[in-house]
């Protein structure tokens, strides 16, 4: 029997796009030879698509309790990367400028498809042990993407409701400049989205996001503090005001020298990790500095607005 095809029934060439495309890399441990394909960017002169592995909870399974904090630097790169792709087009990743460490932009390359979503849909589904590959006419599963966010984004630091209560105690008027739920006194916080920024405190002379250095989880805690100079950061370039000019600070709490808890090697750690948020503070031309206690922390904010 002669089946009769309808020429119809194949893709046109007509309709296909050419794009340059990368994988984005995550390094779990810096220098090592271990790396997981975390998200596909695609880029021509007509837009660009950044696709995210949509499985990252498999990272559970290497990771255990530190895979939030990977899961957390994806999707802090991945947002930082497509910051750059709509003001560098092509350049970001011909030329990729790393927001996280532990985070790359590997080799383009040049490919074909219906639509730039296809094409790094399709490059995931080859590469990435993190993705899974929707089907044609199902939906991705935002259930359990949901659970993915919200592991990523749970809180775990109760520093900024703790200066919070200090500023409250000290100069109750001043209270308002914190954020809504830090306000309310809950210890549990919502991101509101992957592109959400969340700013501790917004007072008339300074804008701050509070952060602890954790000597029992400093990976962690390195990683959430990034996050939050990513959102001071974007604060920060939308603050350009000649009237209103405002410092913007990153201030973490750190266990004092002489903190019986924290052993000597932990507290090597954390210098080295300080050291490390001070180099990529300074390439954001931001201000981190570390205090050892909320009270240091809660008179800093004063000194800054009282002198207003």
């Amino acid at each position: 029997m002669i089946t009769l095809i309808d020429q119809r029934e194949f893709p046109s060439l007509d309709q296909s796009v050419k794009a340059l495309w990368a994988p984005i890399i995550l390094e779990p441990i810096s220098g090592s030879y271990e790396r997981l394909v975390a998200g596909v960017a695609v880029v021509n002169a007509n837009g660009f698509h950044v696709e995210i592995a949509n499985a990252l909870h498999r990272l559970e399974c290497l990771f255990g309790e530190d895979a939030s904090a990977a899961v957390m630097a994806v999707r802090i790169a991945g947002e930082s990367l497509r910051r750059d792709l709509a003001q560098r087009s092509v350049d970001a990743i011909r030329r990729p400028e790393s927001a996280v460490s532990g985070i790359y932009v590997g080799e383009c390359r040049e490919a074909e498809g219906t639509s730039l979503q296809h094409i790094a849909a399709s490059w995931m589904a080859i590469l990435s042990s993190l993705y899974e590959a929707v089907p044609s006419g199902e939906e991705l599963d935002e259930d359990r993407l949901a659970v993915d966010a919200k592991k990523a984004s749970a809180p775990r630091d109760r520093l900024p409701f703790l200066v919070c209560d200090y500023i409250r105690q000290h100069r109750e008027n001043y209270t308002r400049y914190f954020s809504q739920d830090l306000q309310d006194g809950g210890e549990r916080r919502k991101r509101g989205g992957s592109h959400h920024v969340i700013i501790d405190f917004a007072g008339p002379r300074l804008v701050a996001n509070f952060g602890t250095l954790q000597a029992g989880a400093l990976t962690k805690s390195v990683h959430l503090i990034k996050r939050r100079l990513w959102d001071l950061k974007v604060e920060r370039d939308k603050d350009r005001s000649p009237v209103l000019v405002r410092h913007h600070e990153m201030i973490l709490q750190r266990p004092s020298s002489d903190d019986p808890q924290v052993t000597v090697q932990q507290q090597s750690n954390i210098s080295e990790a300080l050291e490390a948020l001070e180099t990529q503070a300074d390439q954001e031309e931001l201000r981190l500095l570390a205090l050892e206690s909320v009270t240091a922390i809660g008179q800093r904010i004063l000194s800054y607005e009282l002198a207003a």
